[in-house]
């Protein structure tokens, strides 16, 4: 991957991949801050700032000339507020790439925060928050966040709580807005049909007299050992949706690559051991994989299933055995080449579209400091051992560490003997 970068004085990040052949181009807003950063008074002010970025700005003074604005020359676009970052994207047909930059500066510079679109947008996100828990699965991933990060940032929804987003005050959000969005922690990424040298001249037009300041960093979150292993809600549903959590590796961590490898034999696609024992063999669970997230200093890794409820202890204990095999037994050589295979084949997939690329770019200059090329990642994977993720599994999977999330018709008497299953017990 070719991508030229460029630091503007005020420390803005750019960074421009040209994709010859490409006939779209995708840009990329990255600022360093996210949920994390929140305390619990103001939990939620991350993602409400990035809904307003959308409501209205000096020169597109309402959300339909901002969607107007980029959709009226064939353009998407969209926004996330992640753990550690938030991001704002756009994707148009390369000649129309100055306007939408345009827009995005605006939006980001020049914002109203319009005190009737507040309250618009106040009870948009109340409903977002509370029709979480009309989709179990959903819920469920949210709650083994909590069982690992009790009280905690990391365990939190990005969006927050219901009270701190009904009390959010309009000065609150731009003082944080003025804290947090500055040039040295914004990172634009930009891949596809586009002429560097005309981007980074524009850039400097719309930024160079943003002034940097340093803003205040996350504390550290790791995850408490003495937690109540067990989350159970119970609700009338047709399947018991349950999550089992356990440690994770940092992304700053050499074995996050290892922890990539143990996630893709145990439940990424239709291959994985979880999905061929727990699902084609035992028939426990119609829906069932793994996942991990990674944050710079911790993370966690979770097995998520939908299952009957006549299945749960069945199925938990199935998940337990897998995860305890892989602990116990190395990874065979035609398992894990296969592995690599499969996971080097998804990265060069992954990168074939411009905003793939260009969030490939970004994100990890945001989070790492610095760009791993296809080629670097893939050697790292090449010379992981059967031997490493044995060792990353022992720690990783230990019994002190594993959680379990339920949301269905259980009862609450079943958590006592769900623990058991959990350590390993019968």
């Amino acid at each position: 991957m070719q991508y030229e970068r460029k630091t503007l004085q005020n420390g803005l990040r750019l960074l421009m991949a040209p994709m010859p052949g490409m006939r779209s181009a995708s840009i990329s807003f990255f600022f360093t801050v996210g949920s994390r950063y929140e305390s619990n008074t103001n939990a939620g002010i991350s993602h409400f700032i990035e809904h307003m970025l959308f409501k209205g700005s000096a020169n597109y003074p309402n959300a339909r000339f901002i969607s107007e604005a980029i959709e009226g020359v064939g353009g998407v676009f969209n926004a996330s507020t992640g753990k550690e970052l938030t991001h704002y994207s756009a994707r148009v047909p390369g000649e129309h790439l100055p306007a939408v930059l345009d827009v995005l500066a605006d939006m980001v510079h020049h914002s109203l925060f319009d005190p009737v679109e507040i309250e618009k947008e106040r009870s948009v996100i109340i409903e977002e928050l509370s029709s979480t828990h009309d989709d179990p699965q959903e819920w469920v991933g949210l709650l083994i966040d909590e069982a690992m990060w009790p009280r905690l940032p990391l365990g939190r929804d990005d969006a927050g709580y219901i009270e701190t987003v009904a009390n959010m005050q309009r000065q609150q959000m731009l003082d944080y807005l003025h804290e947090y969005y500055r040039p040295n922690s914004l990172i634009i990424s930009v891949a596809g049909n586009i002429d560097p040298a005309s981007i980074v001249e524009k850039c400097k037009r719309l930024f160079s007299q943003w002034e940097p300041r340093e803003h205040a960093l996350w504390t550290k979150c790791l995850p408490p050992v003495d937690t109540s292993p067990i989350v159970l809600i119970e609700k009338e549903t047709e399947q018991v949706n349950l999550c089992l959590g356990t440690l994770g590796m940092g992304y700053s961590s050499p074995d996050y690559y290892t922890l990539m490898l143990m996630n893709a034999i145990l439940g990424d696609g239709m291959s994985s051991r979880l999905f061929q024992t727990i699902r084609e063999e035992q028939g426990l669970a119609y829906d069932i994989g793994s996942y991990f997230n990674s944050y710079a200093e911790t993370g966690n890794f979770v097995v998520s299933a939908g299952v009957d409820p006549s299945q749960v202890e069945p199925a938990v204990r199935a998940i337990v055995h897998e995860l305890s095999r892989l602990c116990t037994t190395p990874v065979p050589a035609d398992e894990l080449d296969r592995i690599k295979a499969y996971i080097k084949g998804g990265l060069l997939l992954g990168l074939e579209g411009t905003s793939q690329v260009a969030y490939w770019l970004g994100s990890q200059e945001s989070l790492r400091g610095k760009i791993l090329d296809v080629d670097e990642i893939t050697a790292h994977i090449e010379v992981i051992t059967a031997r490493d993720i044995q060792r990353l599994a022992q720690t990783c999977f230990a019994p002190q560490w594993r959680h379990l999330a339920l949301i269905g018709p259980c009862k609450p008497i079943q958590a006592e003997f769900l623990g058991t299953l959990l350590n390993g017990g019968d």
